[in-house]
């Protein structure tokens, strides 16, 4: 038997979400006649396209500690405000900070939590690999068209648009960008980013994020996207001194008395 039809649904008036106000705090959770559509957890994995050393990244195991910890939670604050929110919150979320700070985590403990409590469509795009498919259809023998990769990145309903600014910046990357964000702005869908470049670089010299995008793109960005900055220090880097200060410590000779 088909799902209720939305567009007569008495619940949800059409829209596929209920509305919830709790003590002034307004929340929106998946209607019941589209339950059907909540993937599973491995659904969810491979239909969003999500990189393997990925697939573990919540909000509950985002590590918050650090010199840098108010920044970091208030990042996660605003990530979970915007999944439990959603569709009320316009736009999308623009993550920005150093690398290793947890950027792409909290995009996809973003998605994660829409796709299996919302039933959201989600999709994971790394910015530098599409770019790079694209300029292959170049080639008549690739066998893919231009048309093929984008339209899964401008019509899913929520895409994450991980590591913007990678790429050195062309008028052609300037124009593709143009084309995917200003199609899904003027479409309604809600767009996650993720960057290492910052409006304000710490070094004078650097590039900035409109440097690397373009002016074009990064103003539509600003206008789509709420900005959550991540001062932080890079956790890789730091598990990485940790590790190695361990180990030193394992492989020291031991003093004879």
């Amino acid at each position: 038997m088909d799902a209720i039809d939305t567009v007569t649904c008495p619940r949800c008036g059409g829209t596929g979400f209920v509305i919830l106000d709790q003590q002034g705090t307004r929340s929106a959770r998946r209607c019941d006649c589209r339950g059907a559509a909540r993937p599973d957890l491995e659904s969810f994995l491979g239909g969003a396209r999500i990189p393997r050393r990925y697939h573990e990244c919540e909000f509950v195991n985002f590590d918050c500690h650090g010199p840098r910890e108010f920044s970091l939670q208030g990042a996660r604050a605003r990530a979970e405000r915007f999944a439990e929110e959603y569709p009320l919150s316009a736009g999308g979320l623009l993550f920005m900070g150093p690398p290793g700070v947890g950027k792409t985590h909290l995009s996809v403990a973003t998605l994660r939590r829409l796709a299996i409590e919302k039933g959201v469509s989600c999709l994971f795009c790394d910015v530098q690999d599409l770019l790079r498919s694209l300029q292959g259809t170049f080639d008549r023998q690739s066998g893919m068209s231009e048309l093929d990769l984008l339209q899964p990145v401008l019509q899913t309903e929520v895409v994450l648009l991980d590591d913007l600014g990678g790429r050195q910046f062309t008028p052609w990357v300037e124009e593709t960008l143009s084309h995917i964000v200003t199609t899904r702005y003027n479409d309604g869908r809600s767009t996650l980013v993720t960057t290492n470049y910052l409006d304000a670089p710490p070094k004078r010299g650097d590039a900035t994020l409109q440097d690397r995008i373009g002016a074009r793109v990064y103003s539509r960005l600003r206008e789509m996207c709420h900005l959550v900055l991540i001062e932080a220090e890079d956790f890789r880097q730091t598990v990485k001194s940790a590790d190695f200060q361990v180990r030193r410590f394992i492989e020291r000779p031991r003093e004879t008395s």
